[in-house]
Order: C-alpha cells, then sequence, then structure tokens
C-alpha cells in the first residue's frame, strides 16, 4: 500500500487490556471464551460473503460507502448495501485478497503497519504484503482472518458493539471481537460469461472484430483463428490457402506463412514442434478499408525481455498478409545480448494494442512485467512508430511479483479506459490473473482507478476476478459490438476449472456506473 497518512485507532495497549479486564469482570461480553485454536481452511470463492462480528453482530463495511482508496473499514449494522459484501480471491498458500464488492479494491493495513491498532482499510489491488490475508477456524467453530504481512488479527477495535467502530488488527487476545461469522449469500461476485461453444474457444489473449458482412473473427495467441457468425459458436478457421496454412494446417494462423524477417527470433521455432514461429496477442485496427494486425513475438530462447512487436496489413481479415515491419524490439541489457538490430530497451516487446483516439491519431499500447506497460504515437502512414514522439508510461506496479502486462485502451463517453491483467497468468487452476481498469480524459493519461490512486503508483479498480470454475480472467481486449447495438464488449479468456484449466473463451458486455465506471454484465 502506498505510504501514505492515514488515520490509526487512538488508545495505547494497556488501556485496552484494562478494559476488556473489566468488561469480562462485570459480564458485558465473554470476550475470553475462546483460544485461537485454529485449522487452516478453504474459501468458496464462487460467492459472495458477509463478514459478521461474533462479539457485536455488525458486519463489515466501507466507512460512509466511500469509493476513496484509504476509506476505513468499519463495523456497521447489515442493512444490505453493497459495501458490506465481500468476494475472497486465492492468492496461492491458502492466502487471500479480500475484495469489496462495492469498490472493488481490497482490505489491507494503513501504510502497510504492523502495529498492534493498526487501522484496516481499503485500497488499490497493488500487491503488497498487507493485502494478504489467510482464514483459520477457531475451535468453536467461528473464524479468524490473519494478515500476513503482520501476523496480527482483524478485530472490532476495543471489542466495540457500536455502529462505526473502526477494524483494526492486533495480536491473538482470545477476544470473540477476533472472530468471525462468513455469511455465504450464495450469490456470485460477477456475471457469468457468455456461453459460449466449438473447437475455436480455446484461446490465450484473445481479440475479437466484427466485419462488414457481420462475421465475427477471434484472434489469440499461438495461432488462434476462429470465425463465427453468431458470437456464440466459434470454428477454427481453415478456407485459406495452402500456402497461407504452410505448417499450421488443418487450421490457418492468424498470419502464415512465416515472414522472412521473423527469420532467427525463435531457434527452435516454437510452435508446430519447431516447424513455424510462435506468435503472441495479435490485435486489429480496421482504418480506411486496411486491416493492420499488430503482433509480438518472444525471442527464443530468451533470457529476459527479448521479443518484437511486428505489424502486417491485409484487405480482409483473413489475409493474406503484406510485412510493414517492425514497430518495437526490446532486449534487457542485464542478459545476454540477442541478435545485432535490437534495442537495448527493457520496454518489454509484448502484448501490442492499437487504436484511435477521440481526433483519429493512432496509438498502440503495449508491455509487460520488467518495467511497466507503455504507449507511443503511430504513423498513419507507415503503421511504425511515429517519428520523434516518446513513449509514455501508462502504469506500473512496484511488486516483483505482482506484475502488470496486455494493456488495451478503449475510448467511450469522454474517457480513455484503460484494461490490463495484474498477476501470473498461465499455471492454468491456480492463476492469480484478474483484470484491472483505469481512465483518464487525456489519451496519455494520468489514468487513476476509482478509489483516486494513479496507474502508474500501482492503482487499478478490479473488473473481474477468479469466481468459481472461472480462474484467472485476463488477457482481454474491447470491441463495440456493431451486431448488438453497438454495445462495448469485453472479451478475455479464464481458465476453467472444469476442464483441467483450460484457456477458455469469455465474452461479457460492459455497462457503466452512472459516473462511468465499467463493470460486466
Amino acid at each position: 500500500m502506498a505510504a501514505m497518512a492515514y488515520p490509526i485507532s487512538t488508545g495505547g495497549a494497556p488501556m485496552k487490556r484494562i478494559l476488556l479486564y473489566i468488561a469480562m469482570l462485570v459480564g458485558l461480553t465473554s470476550i475470553f471464551a475462546c483460544a485461537h485454536a485454529a485449522t487452516p481452511i478453504t474459501i468458496n470463492t464462487s460467492v459472495q460473503y458477509k463478514i459478521r462480528n461474533v462479539n457485536s453482530g455488525l458486519v463489515l463495511g466501507i466507512d460512509g460507502a466511500s469509493q476513496q482508496a484509504g476509506a476505513k473499514v468499519v463495523q456497521w449494522q447489515d442493512n444490505g448495501t453493497t459495501d458490506h459484501l465481500w468476494h475472497f480471491m486465492p492468492m496461492g498458500n491458502g492466502q487471500y485478497n479480500i475484495e469489496n464488492m462495492l469498490t472493488h479494491q481490497v482490505l489491507g493495513v494503513a501504510n502497510a503497519s504492523t502495529a498492534d491498532g493498526a487501522q484496516v482499510v481499503q485500497w488499490s489491488d497493488n500487491g503488497t504484503r498487507d493485502h494478504l490475508w489467510t482464514v483459520t477456524q477457531a475451535a468453536d467453530g467461528n473464524f479468524l482472518i490473519q494478515n500476513v504481512n503482520s501476523g496480527k488479527y482483524l478485530e472490532a477495535y476495543m471489542a466495540s458493539t457500536l455502529n462505526t467502530a473502526t477494524i483494526d488488527q492486533w495480536g491473538s487476545t482470545g477476544c470473540t471481537c477476533q472472530e468471525w461469522q462468513l455469511v455465504n449469500t450464495q450469490v456470485s461476485p460477477y456475471p457469468a460469461p457468455r456461453t459460449v461453444a466449438g473447437n475455436g474457444i480455446f484461446v490465450h489473449d484473445p481479440y475479437m472484430l466484427r466485419d462488414g458482412s457481420g462475421k465475427y473473427w477471434l484472434y489469440g495467441s499461438h495461432q488462434t483463428l476462429a470465425t463465427s457468425t453468431d458470437g456464440v459458436n466459434f470454428s477454427m478457421y481453415t478456407n485459406c490457402t495452402t500456402a497461407q496454412m504452410g505448417g499450421y494446417a488443418p487450421n490457418c494462423p492468424p498470419i502464415g506463412p512465416d515472414f522472412s524477417t521473423w527469420s532467427g527470433l525463435q531457434t527452435p521455432k516454437g510452435w508446430n514442434n519447431g516447424a513455424n514461429t510462435d506468435i503472441w496477442a495479435p490485435s486489429l485496427m480496421f482504418v480506411n478499408g486496411t486491416y493492420y494486425q499488430y503482433y509480438s513475438i518472444p525471442y527464443l530462447p530468451s533470457t529476459g525481455a527479448e521479443a518484437v512487436i511486428g505489424v502486417a496489413t491485409s484487405a480482409s481479415p483473413a489475409g493474406p498478409w503484406v510485412d510493414k515491419g517492425f514497430v518495437t524490439k526490446s532486449w534487457n541489457s542485464s542478459t545476454t545480448a540477442p541478435p545485432a538490430g535490437f534495442w537495448a530497451t527493457t520496454d518489454n516487446a509484448i502484448d501490442p494494442a492499437p487504436f484511435l483516439d477521440a481526433s483519429g491519431n493512432w496509438w498502440m499500447a503495449w508491455g509487460s512485467w520488467t518495467d511497466g506497460t507503455h504507449l507511443m504515437q503511430l504513423d498513419p502512414a507507415t503503421g511504425l512508430k511515429k517519428a520523434n514522439t516518446s513513449v509514455v508510461t501508462l502504469a506500473k506496479r512496484g511488486q516483483p511479483s505482482a506484475g502488470e502486462e496486455g494493456p488495451f485502451i478503449y475510448y467511450y463517453n469522454g474517457y480513455y479506459y484503460y484494461f490490463a491483467p495484474i498477476n501470473a497468468c498461465c499455471n492454468g487452476t491456480t492463476s492469480t490473473y484478474r483484470t484491472i481498469v483505469g481512465r483518464a480524459t487525456s489519451v496519455t493519461g494520468p489514468y487513476v482507478d476509482r478509489g483516486g490512486v494513479a496507474l502508474t503508483a500501482g492503482g487499478g479498480t478490479i473488473l473481474v476476478s477468479t469466481h468459481g470454475n472461472i480462474i484467472g480472467p485476463g488477457g482481454g481486449s474491447v470491441f463495440t459490438d456493431t451486431g448488438n447495438n453497438n454495445t462495448p464488449t469485453f472479451v478475455y479468456h479464464y481458465y476453467d476449472g472444469n476442464n483441467g484449466g483450460r484457456a477458455t473463451l469469455a465474452i461479457n458486455q460492459l455497462g457503466f456506473t452512472a459516473d462511468g465506471w465499467p463493470f460486466i454484465k
């Protein structure tokens, strides 16, 4: 959590202990009724919970139902407001982030403090350890919620039974103010993605468009190209020429055959048992009758952030494609040098996302993990980087284990919306991927989240996260579905917990709150 000043619960340890002792003597509360004998548990991620304090009978919420990052977590009468709903998001090793379903921020400790009495607050999901919690079951069947960073327990401060009493952390006391009931609402944290079918739905990093004839085209990493006439049933595309199909048979690749400029980028080649080059995360832009396909190729064998982003053009979404060259290349100079011609830059050249701004200028967002995500202006004459233009950093997370990648920018109703997945993507049923969003009124930013935190400072409002069999939702893009009332539509992948963690297509329409923040429908 960012190092900012937030209120910390007042009152010292001696006074607290005296008050608790007095309360016990006069019988006001059975604060030492049970010891903290605990057994770790696994939380159901497919539902929202209310978190009720055993001592007070009140539930966790956000002070004033505030959207502001740093707002205090308090207890309140269960009055049915959305800030009283919470979602446990798995982070591995029995640890969880706890997401508030009104603000889509997470439970943390002010200033990442390890002190007794430190205030519990909400904050952007920026990957700090004070956002990690474990849940154990006490001997009496109630639950203890322990902060991983401090080792201390979530509690109602001073064993208060009052509405608006603050929530803090404290070492183990045996007080029922540190015990909680997890009330299962039986309601999913997020709407399910659209039901889809066909052999073309198994895709990573999907990008979708609808052509002039009404056909949907789905592009993805690792040579995925599929089509649909209804946006529901997707079939791998096979109607290309033999030359285009090349070694990628029996299906057509997004681009094929390999361009000569790709020679030497992958040794051996990374697809089809070494017969072809593996391209990642293609995204397209349709301008003046021409399709521009931007794609990335990781250099193999890799010892760092070595990759290229290229662009190709076609009069058809199916190709054939004409090589227009490389937009950017990357090389982490601390690693073994790649072939001559690479730029010594850590702007990791993967996950390109081209788009037009409100004035028709061309841009490309890209990047991941090593140093954040970036933006450059493109030259419409070439589709390549515009001369004498600087690179803008869009977002960055400071925690090495909490990376961000695959940015996508979508202009809608006066805002540029930034979408990106965070955390680790590709480990199937244990993926901690989730998608965040921020926005700006200028294409170059600054981008901030709904709580007011800059994306360059680890900000990002959660758009969708793991729930039930929908594991690691991310790798997404947004398109305007002209076949469905010009509806903004979020297209992404998830790892299907009901199918061995296989990467699978997900589609949800986007809605917008009264103050202009997107949510999935």
